[in-house]
């Protein structure tokens, strides 16, 4: 699985199992500098924020202790392994 996450560093990148759910976090809170600071305009200038959160149920064949994920130019990438399950095929007779 593939996520787009640009301008987040894997500092700011949290990915964790919950039961059966992939949980991915993404916070990023940009402070202004010194310069952008001295000119004022209230609260609201210097700060900002972004974030990022989505949840996914994983599959029941799912490995969840095999999950790896990697950050690379903005992009996050998870891979889940699946354990292989013989399909058993039964037959039913139609009366």
């Amino acid at each position: 699985m593939r996520f787009d996450m640009p301008g987040l560093t894997k500092e700011e990148v949290r990915v964790a199992v919950e039961d059966d759910v992939l949980v991915i976090r993404g916070e990023r809170r940009h402070q202004a500098t010194g310069a952008e600071e001295e000119g004022g305009g209230g609260d609201w200038s210097g700060r900002s924020s972004s974030t990022y959160s989505m949840r996914l149920l994983l599959p029941d064949d799912c490995e969840k202790e095999k999950i790896q994920a990697e950050l690379k130019n903005g992009v996050l990438t998870v891979t889940a392994p699946r354990s292989k399950v013989d399909r058993k095929v039964i037959e039913v007779a139609i009366q």
